[in-house]
């Protein structure tokens, strides 16, 4: 499983916030759930929801108040690559016009 580097930005900006918030215990804690969130897609890619409506083949799953964005990738080697990690009160439907959500950096 591969990280895009929209990912990596989400998870600083989710750390940050979540600090600046709750304090880092609290941090830790959505860490955790957000590495478990991966190691399920890992093992089992076809559990989140479909989002094909976003991007041919993509998929989602819940984790706490996040919503991770996922798909295989053909030019990253046909690898299952995590897109996206949006707060779930975001408007998702938006995404498909404003964000990028099929960037696999």
């Amino acid at each position: 499983m591969r990280l895009s580097r929209l990912v990596r930005a989400d998870l600083e900006d989710i750390r940050s916030y979540t600090v600046k918030q709750w304090g880092r215990t609290q941090w830790l804690a959505d860490y955790r759930q957000i590495v478990a969130a991966f190691e399920r897609i890992d093992q089992a890619p076809e559990l989140g929801r479909d989002r094909s409506l976003f991007a041919e083949g993509m998929r989602s799953l819940s984790c706490a108040r996040h919503v991770v964005f996922y798909k295989r990738i053909s030019t990253a080697d046909n690898a299952l690559v995590v897109l996206r990690i949006i707060h779930q009160q975001r408007n998702l439907p938006a995404l498909a016009y404003y964000d990028d959500l099929d960037a696999p950096d």
